[in-house]
């Protein structure tokens, strides 16, 4: 009987030790895990939201903490109402970003939310929301879009999600920059949205992937899918974030880049990259180049004529980086110092 006691004693430290381990599998971040329900926990508006009407009318936005909506109640939201509307299309901005948090362990993660654009006597104006969602890397500089998503007016909350890589030690925060507008004029028609963001975790120790086939720049090989030699575009991902950043040499109105094809994908590698002022806003054309594996090339760029004033004052640039490798994708932003000769 007491051998029997001590076989049972320790087959439950056994399943105890077995369920600490699983429990322990997943990490969620940033602590909380987004769901807002007793206020923002740490996400803020590090810009000022915006709203116009080109021709002759009047809206405004808030972006915050909407305590009533949300999945359940409690969400992020950017709230546009239009007062005066003569006619013109409306477009509203705004920028919601996650506390900063450390991963305490690297590789795969998954990225899911729930979204929703409801509308008040907008409906006739066809308002629609397109939205990305941006890793934000404090420690390498590097940003990495997870989710980019359109959400139309009338459709009730639903979840997205995106594949993404965390290096253990490295500090990250969340990025949502979202853009409301009309696709139809209508004269005199007066009303709000409302674009709302619940449940926004980012979760390791699970398989990843986009969850429900949209979400982040994965490319054609899809998160998960095998791409060149074998290689995911998840993994092709996370050689292009644990990269090295590099410089940018500015002589005149052109631009020198080098970007290199990591060894380890195996095969050569089509380089595109472009010089941003912001993720929307465009300081060069973009260039494309082929680039044997384990080898650096330099891509010229031609900067705009409205950028050249601006690339003078800055020290360091964002660039857009897109790789291809067989059936591999990737994108990566990345900040690279600027070098004037």
């Amino acid at each position: 009987m007491r051998w029997t006691a001590a076989v049972c004693g320790l087959a439950a430290v056994a399943l105890l030790l077995v369920g600490v381990g699983q429990a322990r599998a997943a990490s969620v971040y940033p602590p909380g895990g987004g769901s807002f329900n007793g206020g923002p926990e740490g996400w803020h508006t590090p810009v000022e939201p915006t709203c116009n009407i080109p021709l002759m009318g009047l809206c405004t936005t808030t972006a915050g903490y909407d305590e009533g909506g949300g999945n359940p109640a409690g969400s992020l939201a950017a709230k546009t109402t239009i007062l005066v509307n003569l006619g013109g299309l409306f477009k509203s901005t705004a920028v919601f970003e996650s506390p900063n948090f450390k991963a305490t362990e690297g590789g795969a993660a998954t990225l899911r939310l729930d979204r929703e654009l409801a509308t008040a006597n907008l409906l006739d104006l066809a308002p629609t929301s397109n939205y990305v969602v941006t890793l934000l890397d404090r420690t390498s500089g590097v940003d990495t879009e997870v989710v980019t998503d359109a959400v139309a007016a009338g459709t009730g909350f639903a979840g997205k999600g995106g594949a993404a890589t965390l290096i253990a030690g490295h500090v990250y925060a969340i990025s949502i920059a979202a853009e409301t507008s009309s696709t139809l004029a209508n004269v005199g028609l007066l009303g709000s949205t409302a674009l709302r963001f619940d449940n926004v975790a980012l979760t390791t120790g699970t398989s990843g992937g986009d969850g429900d086939g949209s979400g982040g720049k994965g490319g054609a090989g899809g998160a998960g899918g095998k791409g060149a030699g074998g290689l995911s575009s998840r993994q092709l991902l996370s050689l292009l974030q644990s990269g090295s950043g590099g410089t940018a040499v500015l002589k005149g109105n052109r631009l020198f880049v080098k970007r290199p094809c990591p060894a380890r994908v195996g095969r050569a590698c089509r380089v595109s990259i472009q010089g941003l002022l912001t993720k929307r806003k465009p300081a060069t054309t973009k260039r494309t180049g082929k680039v044997a594996k384990g080898k650096a090339k330099t891509l010229v760029l031609k900067v705009k004529p409205k950028a050249r004033a601006k690339l003078v004052q800055r020290k360091r640039l964002l660039f857009k980086q897109t790789v291809k490798a067989g059936s591999a994708k990737a994108t990566v932003y990345k900040r690279l110092k600027l070098i004037r000769r």
